[in-house]
């Protein structure tokens, strides 16, 4: 009697599922988090403008919106982003934006990516 060697069909069936489950959580997780780090290149790069002109809550806001249509950053509204202003109650030195993305996965069930960044200009001025 010989000795079966391999996997059954079942077994390859199995696996096969595992590797379309794992494979549609990632297709459905990635541009979630390439838009997250979008996002966190441009609060980054409006980090340096913040802090060379003093901008108000509405040019801030503004300049967050244009960046984010030209990166293609589509999760972030404008009820996502909050500005506060320095000690000059005038110019912004802290931006927060805290979203939250859903992405479908099966039936009813969700992805959910809770994502939450700030920039604060003046504890980089103090340093």
């Amino acid at each position: 009697m010989k000795k079966q060697r391999g996997m059954t069909l079942i077994g390859w069936a199995i696996v096969l599922g595992i590797i379309a489950f794992f494979a549609t959580v990632a297709m459905r997780l990635i541009p979630m988090y390439q838009e997250y780090f979008s996002v966190v290149q441009i609060m980054e790069s409006m980090k340096v403008e913040l802090k060379e002109n003093k901008l108000t809550k509405q040019q801030v806001k503004t300049l967050f919106e244009k960046r984010f249509d030209t990166g293609y950053v589509f999760s972030v509204k404008s009820d996502n982003m909050k500005f506060i202003a320095g000690k000059d109650n005038y110019s912004v030195t802290k931006v927060v934006i805290d979203y939250e993305v859903r992405e479908p996965f099966i039936a009813q069930i969700s992805l959910v990516g809770h994502f939450h960044k700030e920039i604060d200009v003046e504890d980089t001025q103090a340093q």
